[in-house]
């Protein structure tokens, strides 16, 4: 995974390469009917020495794959853009979420801070889930995946 962040005129810029896959049993249960919401969390961080880093603001990108048997095709709703794209397969439409960017608004003054990084992470958002898979979604893990957090340090 790999990115980067930049402000410019209290806009925050951010771009990554997610490299998105899905276990096996998340795959299948997609093809089965079951729509699956993948958010890409992005925080905005002022790295302190001490005691610890700090957390300024956040933003959730809301992703639903889902499959329509008849047409035999993958759908990708970006639930933020109101936008639906369309893939003959999982594979294709994973690629297409594994480029991420975003342009957001900031508060003003936000740029003049010192040791800002930008992080993000990908996962399964288990309270998007059907019902009887929410309390599954606790215990194994192809429904609870989520990727590491990655930063970079914004320009």
């Amino acid at each position: 995974m790999g990115g980067g962040a930049q402000i410019t005129d209290q806009y925050l810029s951010s771009h990554a390469k997610l490299d998105l896959s899905l276990d096996p049993r998340s795959a299948t249960a997609i093809v089965n009917g079951i729509p699956i919401t993948i958010c890409i969390d992005l925080e905005l961080v002022q790295n302190k020495l001490w005691p610890w880093s700090t957390t300024l603001l956040e933003w959730r990108y809301p992703v639903k794959l889902g499959y329509h048997p008849l047409s035999r095709r993958f759908t990708v709703i970006d639930q933020r853009k109101k936008s639906t794209a369309v893939f003959q397969t999982l594979g294709e439409a994973l690629r297409q979420l594994d480029r991420f960017s975003a342009i957001e608004a900031l508060p003003a003054g936000m740029g003049r801070k010192k040791n800002l990084v930008v992080r993000i992470r990908a996962r399964i958002d288990t309270e998007s889930l059907p019902a009887p898979l929410r309390l599954m979604s606790a215990l194994l893990p192809p429904w609870n995946e989520q990727s590491q957090w990655r930063e970079w340090p914004v320009q």
